[in-house]
Order: C-alpha cells, then structure tokens, then sequence
C-alpha cells in the first residue's frame, strides 16, 4: 500500500476556457517544457502535456479560484473516488521542483508555491484528477454563486526496471 510522503496546497485565479501551466520551476523561473503540448491520447481538451509540464485549461466561470494539490507518493497510490482523471503519464523534471505558472498575464505575475520532489534528474510518474464543486445546497440562490475547481497531481517514484539492477 502506497504512503503519503509529502503534499502541498496552491491556487490561481483564471477566466472560463483560461489555461495556466504546472511545470519546472529552478529558483523562481520556469524551466520546464509544458510544449505548446500535446493532447493526451484519451483526447480530453482539460490538458496538454509537454515533456516537463501541463496546460490546464478552466471549466469554471469568470475569476474562480483554481486549487492545486502536489502529492508525492512512495508508490503509486490508489485513485481517489468521485474525481475526473483527466491524465496519468509522465514528466521529467531535471530541478526537482514544480509549480503553477501564468499562461498569459497582463499584471505582475504571482508567485506560487514551489513544490519540492526531494529529487533532481527523474522522469516521474503521475496522474492528474479534477473536480468542480459549485453551490448546490441553497435552491433560493443560482449554483453558480460559488464554483471551484481542484486539482490533484499524484506523483511518485518510478519502480526501479530490471535493467537498472
């Protein structure tokens, strides 16, 4: 059975149909490769993968908050339930560190959050989940009052191949 070792919380504000970046951070800049990104093989438009970084892109309205939850595995853990696994793949991350980033920014950008994998030089696996919540408990009010979509990005340890040993 797989352990936590480590998570971490961030979030971003973006636009319905916005995308921002989760990629290589070194020492505050992005560093990583999120491509102009590939669409995964199941085709879901949420995501697009580069070799070191994802664009995720917003299905929620004008200015919600975007929650990121890092979670770094000592195996490959069990998925969640109740959430949308948008990807599971792979991405190399020569720095050990990721973060959000702003796609496009017309303000000063933000700083976010750096996520420490205790490790440079590993491609690592990963599988990424979302899930919108929106107000549904007060009928006098529209649903939409209150959205938010979350993410999750497990990450773990590759399992070591024969050939390594």
């Amino acid at each position: 059975m797989a352990s936590l070792l480590n998570s971490l919380i961030d979030n971003i504000s973006i636009d319905l149909g916005e995308s921002f970046l989760i990629t290589e951070m070194t020492n505050g800049e992005i560093t990583g490769d999120p491509g102009p990104g590939d669409i995964p093989p199941n085709g879901n438009p949420d995501i697009r993968v580069g070799p070191s970084g994802l664009l995720l892109t917003s299905r929620v309205d004008q200015g919600d908050k975007h929650f990121v939850r890092y979670e770094l595995w000592d195996a490959c853990p069990d998925a969640p339930g109740f959430w949308d696994e948008i990807w599971t793949g792979e991405l190399h991350i020569d720095s050990g560190t990721i973060a959000i980033a702003e796609w496009n920014s017309w303000s000063e950008p933000k700083d976010f959050a750096v996520f420490d994998l205790g490790e440079a030089g590993l491609t690592w696996p990963i599988r990424v989940l979302t899930k919108v919540m929106s107000n549904t408990e007060e009928p006098d009010f529209p649903e939409d009052v209150f959205m938010v979509q979350l993410y999750r990005l497990q990450l773990w340890r590759a399992p070591a191949t024969e050939a390594a040993r």
